[in-house]
């Protein structure tokens, strides 16, 4: 009798379970597209090429309210709201709303959350977790709970380009196919993260 650990998986088995994962893969794009069109005719406003996380949360009952400029980047759960109804209970049930306005080329990272009322940018790097509360004005990197300055943008940029051309940059991992290849990458990766930040490729080049 052979023991069910040492006897091969038939292969229509793993043709299903592949197409399962893809179409699994694939609904989730097509959800989070479809969720995109809805605000959007809901009144969001969404410039070009911006990137919005699939796992961001954007208010969706006063995404009329909200609009993202060209080239900005919406991180995994960051939170960007337009309304605040905590003071419902004392105001015989009455909310607030207020705009909220993302200009071009803006960062908000992961966790970071957005308030109602707020102008940020244009580039403006927004840090994870923090809460913006006030305008942050143009160019500035932003940190904290609330949120404050720490520095331009540009000199930000600036320093890390000027490393990055100085600095070796690892490919972008999850997409090396080759298994040596990706465990002498990742090995290398582990090395000199013990010594220093690293710098990777956020996409492959076509």
């Amino acid at each position: 009798m052979h023991n069910r650990h040492f006897v091969k998986e038939p292969w229509g088995w793993k043709i299903r379970r592949f197409f399962k994962a893809i179409s699994k893969k694939l609904n989730l794009e097509i959800t989070h597209n479809k969720k995109l069109e809805i605000l959007k005719k809901k009144g969001l406003k969404i410039g070009k090429n911006v990137i919005i996380d699939k796992d961001a949360i954007i208010d969706s009952n006063y995404c009329h309210l909200i609009s993202i400029g060209d080239n900005s980047i919406i991180c995994a759960d960051a939170k960007v709201i337009a309304h605040d109804s905590t003071i419902h209970l004392s105001t015989n049930h009455h909310g607030r709303a207020a705009k909220v306005e993302i200009k071009e080329n803006c960062i908000i990272s992961v966790n970071a959350i957005i308030l109602p009322g707020v102008t940020i940018g244009p580039n403006v790097l927004v840090t994870a977790g923090a809460v913006v509360n006030k305008d942050i004005p143009p160019d500035s990197c932003v940190a904290g709970v609330p949120a404050r300055y720490y520095g331009k943008f540009s000199d930000y940029i600036a320093y890390h380009n000027k490393k990055i051309a100085q600095d070796y940059v690892f490919e972008r991992i999850e997409m090396i196919k080759d298994k040596e290849t990706f465990k002498k990458e990742k090995n290398k990766m582990i090395a000199e993260a013990k010594k220093r930040e690293i710098y990777y490729k956020t996409r492959t080049e076509k």
